[in-house]
């Protein structure tokens, strides 16, 4: 078969990459109605699924932004040209949302009930959520045991089920926030005195008991045909964002011994003993939709960093002596430049290669790397961009907000909770989580009901896009970019089993400690991997050849064997098209899908360069925060450009949920929004803030109104259910 109809077949998913066998029955704790409701049709979505939103409701296809004076590269185009030499520096240079009217009686007397209504069995609330049924070995999936169908309804089942005691929620005596907590409250007073017989803390985790008291709101709807503008919540809240009652309260103090990382950056800040703190950071939980699409962008992304760097050091190797310069930058974001030199007489470089600044053998220049770390990963999660993927978020936040600890983060029987329970949480119920999470359907926008709503709507774009504006580098869309393109659409759940992470566990049990992948870095929201143990996105790239995002998309799936065969070091994988016979049984919540080309390739409209940013002193934390990296941190001040889809339905807004509405929002994004504390950051967004309160009232409001319509889509499963109507 020619080299061109390969790629084809395989991007488009009418060729296997990743088969698993039918799903096998699962005795999950939902009845037969409730999955009826949201589970989809058949295997190949040839016809279209049983309950089709409208047409309004499609994820739209994204439009370019408007000119930019600096245009960046486009998605499509390669990503620079060949390292250059250059000059040895000098030493000291350096569619609305479809709702049903209420049904009311034409007679408003009590209309007597029928029986109790029939359920195959009568679940309850302190059951444990891995029961028999639920429980999930990583083999099962990698041996094609399950199918595709069964991981995400476990997934599912674990996102909304509350975990208990008894299966291993809290800690123990020992564990590090029990601990802290018990020495807190020895003297019977102090601020912890109340919390000293309850399982939960609230503040630092142990602040919820399933990840859908976090992940639940998804906005409002019209009651249409009401007899007032009365509005409803949406019923279909699984995914969405967190309320202020949501809000994480991290302080990494509160565990004993405390992370040295948070001491020392402190101790950098001139506070010798912050043991006082309340809070370290606060953290509004953003909606998961659409977050298959949001990783597999930032992997890719990541690729063509990594391979312009290596491209890089390989023109250096080749001419020792001589600096070597790269423009960084991938589906038109620009990431600064990169530049090295290899002396004669040093080693050859190595493989895998540590943060910029720390290679033997290399002498490079990192100050010109512009938002993204030192280690070249785009980190599209949380707020400020610690996770590189989904799966190592879900893994930290069982451990942070459950105190359910992850047999990957504790190996051989480890207890580091001190509950006496070990294995909490298997690598394929990880698995499982990550791949739901993974599997969202994404946002859309909706659109406007009228005229006149038509005209604002659309004269807010051009706002939002440049269009007006006296400065078009002041535009929203510099920074929120309106779409980027992934061009492999199989997204991966990686599988942290590796000989590396085997490595590591048998050094720390061999000191006589538990065998721990990730040790001193706390319990916090940000697992940090030790020096040694490659990220998934690194390890994908060295098996592919250390090639582009572009390169890897024509060749790399074609070498893959079809059949029940997972991806190289994947535990789990499927195809974001959700097209191919892989996706044996979709649910109708993951639904609808965006549209993509005849290669499977896909345009992503979610507003945003995932490229880390300055935003000054009002918005600065506390002290900078680690990735899930050891010893690779992101600035206080430094955030990533969180996406727009879906933002109408996710207020309160920003990381810590200080705005209250969209205009707020934005008014914050600048330095005037609070007083100089001296501090000497600069917010990027100052000029379009400034930009913003030049426009007119009628401008203002056009461009809130365009935002108002990037929505959180509808899950259409309950379109014939009477929930809150």
């Amino acid at each position: 078969m020619p080299s061109n109809m390969i790629r084809n077949a395989i991007l488009a998913g009418t060729a296997l990459t990743v088969l698993v066998a039918a799903a096998t029955p699962l005795h999950a704790q939902l009845s037969d109605a409730i999955n009826d409701a949201i589970l989809g049709g058949g295997s190949q979505q040839t016809q279209p699924p049983a309950a089709q939103p409208p047409a309004a409701a499609q994820p739209p296809a994204a439009q370019p932004p408007a000119a930019n004076p600096d245009p960046q590269p486009a998605p499509d185009a390669p990503s620079s040209p060949n390292p250059e030499p250059i000059p040895a520096p000098a030493a000291d240079a350096q569619p609305a949302p479809d709702t049903a009217a209420p049904a009311y009686a034409s007679n408003p007397t009590p209309v007597p009930g029928n029986t109790v209504p029939a359920a195959t069995r009568l679940p309850n609330g302190d059951e444990p959520s891995l029961s028999e049924g639920i429980r999930l070995s990583q083999d099962e999936i990698s041996n094609g045991n399950v199918g595709f169908a069964h991981v995400i309804e476990i997934g599912r089942h674990l996102f909304t089920q509350s975990f208990v005691a008894r299966e291993g929620y809290g800690e123990g005596p020992t564990g590090p926030r029990e601990k802290k907590r018990r020495q807190m409250v020895s003297s019977g007073l102090g601020p912890m005195a109340p919390f000293a017989q309850i399982p939960w803390m609230r503040v630092h985790g142990l602040d919820a008991q399933a990840c859908l008291e976090c992940h639940n709101v998804s906005g409002f709807e019209d009651l249409e045909g009401g007899v007032t503008p009365g509005r409803t919540v949406r019923p279909d809240r699984v995914s969405g964002a967190g309320a202020v009652t949501s809000a994480a309260i991290i302080n990494p103090l509160l565990e004993d011994p405390a992370p040295q990382w948070v001491l020392d950056a402190f101790r950098e800040r001139g506070a010798a003993d912050p043991g006082n703190m309340y809070a370290v950071f606060l953290r509004n939980p953003p909606h998961v939709f659409g977050a298959g699409y949001t990783q597999k962008l930032a992997e890719e992304m990541t690729f063509d960093l990594l391979s312009q760097r290596r491209a890089a050091i390989n023109q250096a190797d080749s001419a020792r002596g001589q600096w070597y310069e790269i423009r960084l930058n991938s589906k038109g974001t620009n990431f600064g430049r990169y530049q090295v030199r290899v002396d004669p007489g040093a080693p050859s470089p190595a493989g895998l290669l540590q943060p910029c600044g720390e290679n033997p053998g290399l002498v490079e220049r990192c100050d010109g790397i512009e938002g993204v770390s030192e280690d070249f990963v785009v980190r599209p999660f949380q707020w400020k961009g610690i996770a590189s993927n989904m799966r190592n978020f879900v893994r930290d936040a069982l451990n942070f907000h459950f105190g359910m600890v992850p047999v990957e983060l504790a190996p051989n029987d480890a207890d580091p909770d001190g509950d006496g329970i070990a294995n909490e949480v298997s690598v394929g119920e990880v698995t499982a989580l990550a791949a739901f999470a993974l599997s969202a359907r994404p946002p859309s926008q909706a659109a406007p009901a009228g005229n006149q709503e038509q005209a604002q709507v659309a004269r807010g774009r051009e706002l939002f896009e440049g269009s007006g504006l006296a400065n078009s580098a002041d535009a929203c869309v510099t920074c929120h970019q309106v779409s980027k393109t992934v061009l492999n659409p199989v997204v991966t759940v990686h599988d942290p089993r590796t000989p590396e992470a085997a490595a590591i566990a048998s050094r720390e049990s061999a000191r006589g400690g538990p065998a721990l992948t990730v040790t001193e870095n706390g319990v916090g929201l940000g697992q940090a991997a030790p020096r040694g143990l490659p990220l998934p996105v690194e390890r994908e790239f060295l098996a592919g050849g250390q090639t582009s995002a572009r390169e890897r998309a024509v060749t790399r799936e074609s070498a893959q064997e079809t059949g029940r065969n997972l991806p190289n070091g994947a535990a789990f994988a499927f195809n974001l098209n959700m097209n191919t016979p892989s996706e044996d049984r979709v649910y109708q919540a993951s639904q609808p899908r965006l549209p993509s080309d005849s290669t499977g390739a896909i345009e992503v409209p979610l507003f945003s360069d995932l490229k880390r940013h300055a935003m000054g002193r009002c918005l600065a934390d506390v002290i900078r925060q680690q990735t899930d990296r050891e010893g690779v941190f992101v600035p206080r001040d430094q955030y990533v450009t969180r996406p727009l889809w879906g933002v109408a339905d996710t207020g309160p807004w920003l990381h810590d949920g200080r705005a209250l509405s969209l205009r707020d929002a934005i008014l914050k994004h600048a330095d005037s929004a609070c007083p100089d504390d001296g501090s000497g950051l600069v917010s990027e967004a100052n000029g379009a803030v400034a930009a913003f309160q030049a426009l007119s009232p009628a401008d203002q409001d056009a461009l809130i109104a365009f935002l108002r319509t990037l929505r959180l889509p509808r899950d259409t499963s309950f379109d014939n259910v009477a929930v809150n109507r």
